[in-house]
């Protein structure tokens, strides 16, 4: 009889890391004892390492998907082998996928790469039952003796995607935007794969054939019916394309999702959807669809505003076709936010003079802009290393955009916007979040007091964009001066000032929002409702 085992399982987990989740639901259903732990920064470490100990696992595997926080984990795993040093720790992701030479020489057993659901499997049987490591795919580990390093060979096509067990969820589902929510993919891989910047194409390019794998409607029912009935209200999907490459294949798809959802007894009118899209791909019948399945927010792969900054980056779409979609999206009345990559290697002061006219035509919209970042494995890391534009040290590289006065806007960029003391990501991300929570609350508490937050919301957003863009076309007139010390002291000061009062304007909406949902709720409870929005009394009593 076989013997099973104690396995930790250790991610960043801000939502559910689905990374993890399914490889403990693969290991479930073999019966191997499972333990989840949350490492999301260096306050988690020692209560990770007390957890850990006491559980006593047969092995660690660890999900290293930002590399970002590479350093972090590996401060973990020098800790754990201190206090464990038999326990095998084996590390997985994006990042150990394309670094696992650097990786396995640290205190590190094995690496797997790629997908690791049967890895994983395979490598708790083997470790606890005392076979080979040699017939284990996409595994990279240090030989017995650790004199030599072996790479065994790689899964080269997607698992079927329906054939892999829902992830392993928390009992009681998280709560975000005010709902109860959930984080899916009904994919893996991505249909463009060219993207300079990105690591999902260089992942998935080892497969023969396509590189992107896709469940089927029935099975993303499935999952969708199990989280609903776990009161499940706002689901988020985190494919990097919610679309097929075909407008045919894309209305066949969502039609079918559709009708099963309906079968499953899932009220479409209670429910909200967060996806992403590129903007190619998109039309008047998709979006008809979508918003019958209860999508509130779309995140759109804009990434540049720019023609020749759009091709540097290999986007594979046209500034036409992002005009297009956000016309579209407006029509339809629901939120779209979307990123900016104005700065990266090519980029040029006639590319940022475009995306700087991008953003003053949409400050109705919540965006964040920023410059394009090497992550390992992306053709953008070959590319600074072979122009020589690479610097820094592993696995946080630095590099030089060609263009002078584009990268002394950067770094000045740095010093203000992405001060260690700038709020800016927090109030990009606040805004980001309000606008699909406007969007939510539009769709599930309908009423003239949520009109009256949204428009609130509106307002502030757009002042909040505006603001942020008189900054940066400041920093933009300092490219051309030499001593820009005390202007970059004086646009810091401007921002810290201004960002404390759009951050208790947001706070103040944030508490609107979450009154009337919450109030919402209970009324709705007692069958009564839009009785809240439409009583004077209910205006006085709850102060709305």
């Amino acid at each position: 009889m076989k013997n099973k085992g104690k396995v930790v399982l250790i991610g960043a987990e801000d939502e559910e890391n689905l990374a993890i989740r399914y490889l403990g639901a693969a290991l479930k259903s073999e019966n191997h004892e499972v333990k989840i732990i949350s490492y999301s920064s260096r306050r988690d470490l020692k209560k990770v390492l007390n957890v850990i100990k006491r559980f006593y696992p047969d092995i660690v595997g660890i999900s290293i998907c930002f590399q970002s926080l590479a350093l972090m984990f590996l401060e973990l795993v020098k800790k754990l082998k201190k206090i464990l040093p038999n326990t095998h720790i084996t590390v997985g992701g994006h990042f150990p996928t394309f670094e696992y030479q650097e990786l396995i020489m640290h205190d590190i057993d094995s690496v797997i790469r790629f997908e690791g659901e049967a890895s994983i499997c395979m490598l708790t049987d083997a470790l606890v039952n005392g076979k080979n490591l040699e017939n284990i795919p996409n595994l990279v580990y240090k030989s017995p003796h650790h004199d030599k390093i072996i790479e065994n060979d790689i899964i080269r096509t997607f698992p079927d995607l329906d054939e892999i067990h829902f992830p392993l969820r928390k009992k009681k589902a998280q709560i975000r935007l005010g709902e109860r929510f959930a984080t899916l993919v009904a994919s893996r891989g991505c249909f463009h794969s060219h993207c300079i910047y990105c690591c999902i194409g260089a992942f998935h390019n080892a497969k023969n054939g396509k590189k992107y794998a896709i469940r089927t409607p029935q099975n993303v029912a499935l999952e969708m019916k199990e989280l609903y009935s776990n009161k499940v209200r706002l689901f988020q999907f985190h494919d990097d394309n919610f679309l097929l490459p075909s407008v045919e294949s894309n209305l066949t798809r969502l039609n079918e999702l559709k009708l099963i959802l309906k079968d499953y007894g899932i009220d479409l009118n209670k429910i909200c959807i967060l996806i992403k899209l590129r903007p190619d791909k998109l039309n008047g019948d998709i979006m008809d669809v979508l918003i019958d399945l209860g999508v509130i927010g779309i995140f759109l792969g804009v990434e540049n505003a720019s023609a020749t900054g759009l091709n540097s980056l290999s986007r594979g779409s046209s500034v036409d076709d992002i005009n297009k979609s956000l016309e579209l999206i407006d029509q339809y009345g629901i939120s779209t936010t979307f990123n900016l990559l104005m700065f990266h290697p090519k980029a040029t002061l006639s590319e940022i003079n475009e995306n700087i006219k991008f953003m003053n035509e949409n400050l109705d919209k919540s965006y964040d802009f920023g410059r394009v970042e090497i992550v390992a494995g992306s053709p953008l890391e070959s590319l600074v290393k072979r122009k020589n534009l690479i610097h820094g040290k592993w696995p946080h590289w630095d590099y030089r955009i060609k263009d002078n006065a584009v990268e002394k806007m950067f770094r000045i960029n740095q010093k203000t916007f992405y001060h260690e003391k700038s709020q800016y990501s927090e109030l990009s991300h606040k805004m980001i979040s309000l606008s699909y929570r406007s969007q939510l609350i539009k769709r599930l508490y309908p009423g003239k007091y949520s009109e009256k937050i949204i428009k609130k919301n509106k307002e502030n957003l757009k002042k909040f964009n505006a603001f942020n863009l008189q900054n940066l076309l400041k920093i933009y007139e300092l490219t051309g001066e030499d001593d820009w010390q005390d202007s970059i002291n004086n646009i810091n000061l401007n921002l810290q000032k201004n960002y404390l009062i759009f951050l208790e304007k947001s706070n103040e909406i944030l508490n609107d929002m979450t009154k009337i949902q919450l109030l919402e709720k209970e009324f709705q409870k007692q069958s009564l409702n839009n009785y809240l929005q439409k009583s004077g009394l209910m205006k006085r009593l709850f102060k709305l």
